[in-house]
């Protein structure tokens, strides 16, 4: 077709067309661009090193960051366990503090209320010489230095023995009572799938005790540098990776410990080996990438040419035609919507004629193959790397195995030092309310009729007198069902009255939250007591795999192991001991993807990439649709009503864009043709629209 571009120009300039977003081809393009770095974040992205490293260096095992942070949580858990082993065996000295009973009589009412004071013994402060001990020999050698004017604590490692504290409170008339307690760290077994190492390590440098696997030269240079570092606070230290089938590396975690009375001047060094990643060099995103570029690029050109070309081409023969200046036929295109359009202003630039039948594909098809082809990437996507479950080490599965059998073991210290707490100050004080466990939430004494006549902290949840056949002392729990479980210490007094503490169940999960996962404790019924993501109390275990595990450690087989995609682990919080009174079950639930290892981060980057294109896919489709599709169908149902002789309804554009231009079109067309008849009346009305 050949036009004048004067009057089609002068045509075009009074119907202007906004850019973006407005447009034909807005979509198309916006969409090519963004698949476009869709592609490059497969490629990059799902990787098991970083993108740049991935580029620029060779391949090196390395250890998930996850990994590494775990590692700092556990040495950060231990620091705190050993903080709240010197804050409990103060508690102790501080009952005796304040009682008014003799102090030879009050040593061996201690250390039969404490059963982890290891020796009890009573200095003068100025000469520090012994006046009265019982237990093992309390080293005084170790306090050189120590304020004894106020509550102290001090590590120290006797030769060939376990690490003890010594805690000090000071007694009216000039003597100080200390106390030793022995820390107990779980580590793993020998020959078991986690080599670790602990260390105590003073201030000053000097090793105050170590367990567990030997070191490296090179592991322990990392160790001398944690050491330096704790200074300043926790953090973790990565060495190099051991060449082997399955290389490890050592991964140094340290934390500074501190109690109730202050900083220790010590720091908690862990060193664990780990396995590291060997597959910083594979690059599983690599066709995925290549295969989503090949689909944008082909979508587009599908789009650009099956519907945004001859749309455009559709907007310059209609500005001729409107114009007068078109000296051939429309183009007809391959597209039904733009054919019927270009049919109609044929029709109206040569004056009638037959009307032909337009063959072509929908516009609704194009976009639709363009959206199938994305979605069909995202579902393949999404059921290859998207379900790729990651390998778990069995080092891995024991450090989360051991990681809840320090939580267990924090929770039994916590409830027993109370239980020892409460016998201390029911010996010591004969029923005095001196208790200073925070763990407690309300510290009563009740009497054989269950009135309660002394009362510290909260209103009792328990009521009634003491159940028949309630041992002299020792743990319970009152309930098996309600809005909130009690579980409570008692110690019977001497006049048939009855000492009870209990505890602050939200208090009792803090000892649980170093597990890095979610932990709850179940009774002898599968009921829920405890949980660190909330709860409902006295829930019953739903899942078959949790009642499976809790099944099997109430018999003593403590486990962790892979369950799905979750590392499950349980164990049995006391098989002897007050604690065991309990029955409790203490169970963990560690998601894979929670773990930080490479190939969970390529299934939760490839799941991700996945989510994006369906999105795009639809806002693509939609933006097509809404932009495009129904207004061009709009136009073309107003143009085949002109053509049919309904010439009376004006062709409104829908918005300025190529599509409004030729709305704008059709309508001066069916203008033109209402007044054929009248050529003098027409031949104004294209006047009027040429100029």
């Amino acid at each position: 077709m050949v036009r004048s571009r004067g009057r089609t120009g002068r045509l075009r300039d009074q119907l202007p067309e906004t850019g973006f977003p407005g447009g034909a081809g807005a979509a198309s393009a916006a969409g090519l661009v963004l698949l476009i770095l869709l592609a490059v974040f497969c490629g990059l992205g799902l990787t098991t090193a970083s993108p740049i490293a991935a580029l620029f260096s060779e391949p090196t095992p390395v250890v998930p960051s996850g990994v590494t942070a775990a590692q700092r949580r556990d040495a950060e858990a231990l620091a705190r366990s050993i903080g709240a082993s010197a804050t409990s065996a103060a508690h102790g000295l501080q009952v005796v503090a304040d009682s008014q009973v003799d102090i030879g009589h009050a040593l061996s009412k201690l250390g039969a209320g404490y059963h982890s004071y290891r020796g009890i013994a009573l200095l003068n402060a100025a000469s520090r010489t012994l006046i009265t001990a019982r237990g093992e020999p309390v080293q005084v050698d170790t306090l050189a230095g120590a304020d004894l004017g106020r509550p102290t604590v001090r590590l120290y490692m006797p030769p060939g023995g376990v690490p003890l504290l010594l805690s000090t409170v000071p007694l009216p008339g000039g003597r100080v009572l200390v106390a030793s307690t022995a820390l107990r760290i779980a580590l793993p077994p020998p020959g078991g799938a986690l080599r670790q190492h602990l260390r105590l390590v003073a201030d000053d440098g000097t090793v105050l005790g170590s367990v567990g696997s030997d070191t490296d030269p090179a592991t322990s240079s990392l160790l001398g540098t944690a050491a330096s570092a704790a200074r300043t606070g926790p953090g973790v230290l990565t060495g190099p990776a051991a060449p082997g089938p399955v290389p490890l590396a050592a991964v140094v975690a340290y934390a500074p410990v501190a109690s109730g009375a202050g900083a220790l001047g010590a720091t908690v060094i862990t060193a664990t080996w780990l396995p590291a990643d060997t597959a910083p060099a594979r690059w599983p995103g690599l066709v995925p990438a290549i295969a989503l570029l090949v689909l944008a690029v082909g979508g587009t050109i599908l789009v650009r040419r099956g519907l945004v070309a001859p749309i455009r081409r559709l907007r310059d023969d209609a500005l001729a035609v409107a114009s007068g200046t078109a000296t051939g036929p429309v183009r007809q295109a391959r597209t039904v919507e733009v054919g019927r359009i270009a049919a109609v202003l044929e029709r109206c630039r040569s004056g009638g004629g037959s009307r032909r039948r337009t063959r072509g594909m929908p516009a609704r098809l194009t976009v639709g193959l363009m959206t199938v082809s994305l979605l069909g990437w995202s579902v393949t996507m999404f059921l290859t790397l998207g379900q790729h479950s990651a390998e778990v080490s069995p080092a891995l599965v024991t450090a989360q195995g051991l990681r809840l059998a320090r939580s267990a073991d924090a929770l039994r210290s916590a409830v027993t030092s109370g239980l020892g707490e409460l016998r201390a100050a029911a010996r010591l004080n004969a029923g005095n309310l001196t208790v200073h466990d925070p763990a407690f939430r309300s510290v009563y004494v009740v009497d054989q009729t269950g009135a309660v006549s002394e009362r510290s902290g909260k209103t009792p949840l328990r009521e009634g007198p003491m159940p028949a056949g309630t041992p002299a002392e020792g743990l319970q729990q009152h309930n098996t069902s309600g809005r909130l479980p009690v579980v409570y210490a008692h110690v019977r007094l001497g006049d048939g009255r009855t000492l009870v503490g209990e505890f602050d169940v939200t208090r009792l999960t803090q000892p649980l939250q170093p597990a890095g996962a979610r932990v709850r404790v179940v009774d002898d019924a599968d009921r829920t007591i405890i949980d660190t993501h909330g709860y409902l109390a006295f829930a019953q275990l739903a899942d078959p795999a949790l009642r499976k595990a809790a099944a099997a450690a109430r018999t003593g087989h403590s486990s962790a192991e892979v369950t799905g995609d979750t590392v499950l682990a349980a164990r049995w919080i006391a098989s002897r001991g007050p604690a065991s009174t309990l029955h409790w079950i203490v169970m963990a639930e560690q998601p894979i993807g929670a773990l930080g290892v490479a190939d969970d981060s390529i299934r939760d980057r490839a799941r991700a990439a996945a989510l994006c294109t369906t999105v795009l896919a639809v806002i693509l489709a939609g933006w097509h649709e809404l932009v495009v599709i129904r207004p061009l169908r709009r136009v073309a149902a107003a143009a085949e009503r002109v053509a049919a002789g309904d010439r009376t309804e004006t062709v409104y554009p829908q918005r300025q864009d190529e599509i409004g231009t030729v709305a704008s079109c059709v309508d001066l067309c069916r203008q033109a043709l209402g007044v054929r008849r009248n050529e003098p009346a027409a031949a104004k009305l294209l006047t009027a629209s040429r100029s």
